[in-house]
């Protein structure tokens, strides 16, 4: 068994493999964030500080993928200097990219050749830094929109939004669905794509939310954790991205065993053939444990 496991219940590897390796494939970035994979066999994520998107294929170098993810304005007095990047991406059910930008303050769509805003703000106000979205497979989009891209990550209440929420988009209608969180971070769905979890990594706010994707309402609160990123597996057990390093819960909240990292990560997708590989951004470093479900 791999010793960089702790494990608190067994039953964790009725769905993980006992036997994993945890390979290196980047060591030499700012910050990363926002993972994901796409089927064409490559993932992509963000390095926020350095306002660009990469591509890594495994077993290759990563390269860059788009140039001023987060903004071209990255003076703009209203940021804070080192997170003016993109953060959280996603595709969207016709293969675009949706991007969370802090420094544009928006979310953006890249269609492979051009860059717009897509979704430009709420009540006539941009929004505050998005930071985190997932897509649903009726095309509805569930995004954080927490202060950490604004000066001294604080609210601007008279620019920007005057809370850090948590939004869905469906059609050409935005909601607030969340405000309950001060720095709302990672959002995930349920395998069946009828709950959304919302966490945060502030120790103040230590709990992870479930809603109701139906009714857009708290159902309960399933675990006292924090965390950045976060997703589940097709059994609905839930990974976090925490200071501790990658915590599996059940889907009743319970911890089931903890992966240690080199560095602390920040957040974490699936991918590879069938969905098994963890591909986890860690600050500088990008992670991957190949066939770590069973």
């Amino acid at each position: 068994m791999n010793t960089s496991i702790t494990v608190f219940d067994s039953s964790v590897f009725d769905f993980i493999n006992k036997e994993f390796s945890i390979d290196t494939l980047s060591n030499d970035c700012l910050f990363t964030e926002g993972p994901v994979w796409n089927k064409e066999g490559f993932y992509l994520f963000s390095d926020t500080q350095a306002n660009l998107i990469y591509k890594q294929r495994p077993g290759h170098k990563k390269e860059v993928h788009l140039v001023n993810s987060g903004t071209a304005n990255t003076n703009d007095p209203d940021l804070k200097p080192d997170q003016t990047g993109s953060n959280g991406l996603a595709y969207t059910v016709d293969g675009s990219l949706l991007i969370c930008q802090h420094g544009n303050h928006a979310i953006a769509k890249y269609d492979g050749s051009v860059m717009h805003n897509f979704i430009a703000g709420f009540q006539n106000r941009p929004f505050n830094s998005p930071n985190d979205l997932i897509v649903h497979k009726d095309g509805r989009i569930y995004f954080s929109d927490p202060p950490y891209g604004l000066k001294n990550g604080q609210l601007n209440i008279e620019k920007f939004q005057p809370v850090a929420g948590v939004y869905c988009r469906e059609k050409e209608d935005v909601r607030l669905i969340c405000d309950t969180y001060q720095y709302p971070n990672g959002v995930c769905l349920s395998p069946g794509h009828d709950q959304l979890y919302i966490c945060s990594s502030k120790p103040f706010e230590k709990f992870i939310s479930v809603y109701d994707v139906a009714t857009q309402q708290l159902i309960k609160v399933v675990a006292e954790e924090n965390s950045d990123g976060i997703e589940c597996d097709q059994a609905g057990n839930i990974y976090l991205s925490t200071k501790e390093g990658i915590v599996i819960l059940n889907k009743e909240g319970h911890r089931l065993a903890l992966v240690s990292l080199p560095s602390i990560p920040a957040n974490h997708c699936w991918g590879g053939d069938g969905g098994k590989d963890l591909f986890i951004t860690a600050r500088e470093n990008i992670f991957l444990i190949r066939d770590f479900l069973r």
